[in-house]
């Protein structure tokens, strides 16, 4: 999970479908360089990078109204949830297919553990994207910006809660014991 999340989804609602991918793209090469006394990955960058690439274009293809909705005018809050489903699936189905074939796993067991862990993180980044980008239509930009804080505070917690000895290898050992109970 990355902070950059709700800031990709506000970028698809509110810039160009190239700008939102510059911004996305960027992002995640950011977070993907190590950290002190890390290797650089670079199967993962790459990884990482298209699995970005691929959730924005077809973000921006909700965004822009190529795909086909059972009504002619859907509110932008709608398009924002849509968004975020999609960047769900594309960015967590990927992953879980990799740790099955890479563990010997269970690929949907896998893909269960990653949700368990990310669909609140995914659920909230869309609803502040939503008003974020509903506000911003009647208030600027400016003063929806004061809801990112919060979800900073939100990842933050997540990052708190994962670095924890005892809560660090939990991730792994969820999709781990749900490819052994099989």
């Amino acid at each position: 999970m990355s902070v950059n999340l709700p800031f990709i989804l506000i970028a698809q609602a509110q810039l160009s479908p190239t700008e939102a991918l510059i911004i996305a793209c960027a992002s995640t090469l950011m977070q993907c360089l190590p950290r002190a006394g890390a290797k650089l990955q670079p199967v993962q960058v790459l990884f990482n990078i298209s699995t970005m690439a691929i959730a924005v274009g077809l973000a921006g293809i909700i965004f822009q109204g190529r795909m086909p909705l059972p009504t002619a005018r859907v509110s932008g809050s709608l398009l924002v949830v849509l968004a975020g489903a999609t960047f769900f699936l594309v960015q967590t189905i990927p992953v879980a297919t990799v740790i099955a074939l890479t563990e010997g796993a269970q690929m949907l067991r896998t893909w269960s553990s990653i949700v368990h862990l990310s669909f609140p993180y995914y659920v909230l980044s869309a609803g502040v994207a939503s008003i974020v980008t509903t506000a911003s239509q009647h208030l600027g930009w400016q003063i929806p910006l004061l809801v990112l804080p919060a979800m900073y505070g939100v990842y933050r917690s997540y990052r708190l809660y994962f670095s924890r000895p005892e809560t660090s290898a939990r991730p792994f050992a969820l999709a781990k014991a749900a490819a052994t109970s099989v």
